[in-house]
């Protein structure tokens, strides 16, 4: 089952996402975008997760440490709305 987390836009000082998910079962991880969207990677360990949680600057670990390192698919958010 996933579990979402609202990342803070002014804590975090970034606008691309507000939320996050990942299910621990099925080693994903997504990431909800504003325009009804979502990035889901796939084969992610959790202790990857918490690093994203850690960094500083999120975009950017999205592009250097997620996208070059795991499948992923863009798809419609619905599935966020599924698991609020």
């Amino acid at each position: 089952m996933m579990k979402v987390t609202r990342m803070d836009t002014n804590l975090w000082g970034h606008e691309s996402f507000e939320y996050v998910g990942y299910d621990k079962e099925a080693e994903t991880f997504s990431i909800f975008l504003p325009e009804e969207c979502c990035l889901s990677f796939t084969s992610v360990k959790e202790q990857v997760v918490f690093s994203f949680l850690l960094a500083l600057d999120k975009e950017s670990f999205i592009l250097q440490k997620l996208i070059p390192f795991f499948p992923f698919e863009k798809s419609s958010a619905q599935s966020f709305h599924q698991v609020q």
